[in-house]
């Protein structure tokens, strides 16, 4: 069965929402558990490529040339996974 595990903490912006996800995914996948990250941003059809630094901060390129935010940078490392743009759902 499919379990999900949500990390959030509203719009506050470098708390470290990111790394406990990704922390918390890697101690999952250390007990055998399948595990992978997707990052939901609150952006209306636009990614994070498109934004102005100022705006969004730095943007993480993915394998598919998805640009997303730099938490999926994260996820990759930490998890030992290649995502793509489908782990990055805007509103």
């Amino acid at each position: 069965m499919t379990k999900y595990i949500v990390v959030s903490g509203g719009v506050i912006s470098g708390i470290g929402k990111g790394v406990i996800a990704s922390s918390t995914g890697t101690l999952l996948k250390t007990l055998g558990l399948r595990v992978t990250a997707i990052k939901i941003d609150p952006y209306l059809n636009i990614d994070a490529g498109l934004m102005s630094p100022l705006d969004h901060g730095e943007v993480f390129v993915l394998n598919d040339g998805g640009e997303v935010d730099l938490d999926l940078g994260n996820y990759e490392r930490f998890l030992d996974v290649e995502l793509s743009r489908i782990n990055n759902i805007t509103t």
